[in-house]
């Protein structure tokens, strides 16, 4: 816990904080850049313990973990700079689509968070199978294959809108996708692999992302 909580709120610090005091000094005395920070610590204590440098990947994850977080810290540092840079102050005040977007980043962090919850043990930071894992189709797993992403979709493109940085946000919002993409094609051939038919049953009942969709 503690580890994930300095990660987080040294991430949160770099590129919230340390963007704004170099480039707009005054944007730290608004409260949206404070709550950046905040959605930051959330983001990091409701998943597994990570290294941005993520040097312990197993050979399965290709990657897919270091471009997730990599992802993740620019998309955010790009809508803190466009949000000082371009829109300030009108970006830092608070009206009614940030209070929107704020609960939609939270509801985010909430649902990934029950999704970390419910698989337990079994939920990893890399691509992996662990001994005695197994299909897990309830609670947000009955809703999508893969809640987390869901959920973190959600969290990091509303905290971009929260900001109003549309740029970033539209970014995030193609990078994200793209790079969860990417990671579910190899998270599924290694459960197919493992867990074959009844990992093929499952995949024919629930979506990957969007319910009904996708």
């Amino acid at each position: 816990m503690f580890r994930k909580f300095y990660v987080g709120l040294g991430a949160s610090l770099a590129f919230f904080i340390l963007p704004a005091w170099l480039l707009q000094p005054d944007a730290l005395s608004f409260a949206k850049l404070w709550c950046m920070v905040g959605i930051g610590l959330l983001a990091s204590l409701t998943q597994p313990a990570y290294s941005p440098l993520d040097g312990d990947a197993p050979p399965e994850d290709r990657g897919t973990a270091r471009q997730l977080i990599w992802t993740v810290y620019l998309t955010m540092l790009a809508g803190v700079i466009e949000c000082i840079t371009l829109r300030y102050p009108q970006s830092l005040h608070w009206d009614t689509l940030s209070s929107v977007a704020l609960g939609v980043a939270v509801a985010g962090a909430l649902f990934r968070a029950w999704a970390v919850a419910v698989l337990g043990r079994f939920f990893t930071w890399h691509v992996r199978v662990q001994d005695g894992q197994r299909v897990v189709s309830s609670g947000p797993y009955s809703v999508v294959r893969h809640p987390s992403y869901t959920g973190a979709w959600f969290l990091y493109v509303g905290a971009l809108v929260f900001i109003h940085a549309w740029i970033a946000a539209a970014l995030a919002a193609v990078l994200l996708l793209a790079a969860f993409a990417r990671r579910i094609r190899y998270e599924e051939t290694l459960m197919l692999k493992v867990f074959g038919d009844q990992y093929r049953m499952y995949s024919r009942t629930v979506k990957r992302l969007v319910p009904l969709v996708w």
